[in-house]
């Protein structure tokens, strides 16, 4: 419970401080009906954003307007807005960011989409929006999601970060990283049961041509968890480490 509190708190912060103090607004109602991130605080100038086809209708908001997008897929149980202070965070770097429900939760129904076809979904639409290179981020089970959607996104991504992912959720990982060309960023925490050996396994089978980073931090800290603001010094390892990652593959 510490640790959810933290995180909360941490985008409570940094959604109040959006630039020249303005102040945390709830966000436009879609015309749609389709509001994701209902049930969080949503800085000012967040839009709306709702995509998909076979059947799924999907949610998501999207912060920031740079030419690089970064898609945020949530861990299991989760919506946007555990992505909330992160994406704050990365669109006052000058990113475009978009978070999304995926089918079953928050505001989306799956429709015939699974999971890394929500992805890549996720990621036209955010090049619709007008970004020109897409960055995959995702914890946990959409750490699993952005390995398998990967490969199959044209034009491939920039660049792919998988926090915490096991090897299986839904789609097999193992089967995906070895068709991986573009920079990949696996971390977790050495503690968070087998997430740490999913990372590693999932390093090991990424090819040696492509350029791959392992982070492994001495925490139980898991998924999006490993982005905190105010957690263990391990969290500011990861945080700092994926700052690089981004800076040298895919910057702003």
């Amino acid at each position: 419970m510490r640790r959810l509190a933290l995180l909360a708190a941490a985008a409570v912060a940094l959604a109040g401080c959006s630039g020249g103090g303005d102040p945390v607004a709830a966000p436009s109602p879609s015309p749609t009906g389709l509001n994701a991130g209902a049930t969080c605080d949503l800085p000012k100038g967040t839009r709306q954003i709702r995509f998909g086809d076979h059947g799924a209708d999907l949610g998501g908001v999207i912060l920031g307007s740079g030419k690089t997008g970064v898609v945020l897929a949530h861990q299991n149980g989760g919506d946007v807005c555990q992505w909330i202070s992160y994406a704050f965070e990365l669109a006052g770097k000058g990113y475009r960011v978009l978070a999304f429900d995926f089918g079953g939760f928050g505001v989306s129904t799956r429709g015939e989409l699974d999971n890394p076809q929500q992805v890549a979904a996720a990621a036209a639409a955010l090049r619709a929006d007008g970004a020109t290179g897409i960055v995959l981020i995702g914890a946990s089970m959409g750490g699993t999601a952005v390995l398998v959607a990967a490969p199959t996104v044209t034009p491939p991504p920039v660049a792919v970060v998988s926090l915490s992912a096991p090897v299986l959720f839904g789609a097999d990982a193992s089967q995906a990283v070895p068709k991986l060309t573009m920079p990949v960023f696996y971390a977790a925490g050495e503690f968070e049961s087998s997430f740490a050996d999913a990372a590693r396994e999932l390093h090991g089978l990424t090819p040696k041509t492509t350029a791959k980073e392992l982070l492994i931090v001495p925490t139980d800290w898991h998924g999006v968890l490993l982005l905190s603001l105010g957690g263990p010094p391990a969290t500011d390892t990861v945080r700092t480490k994926l700052a690089a990652f981004l800076a040298a593959h895919a910057p702003a």
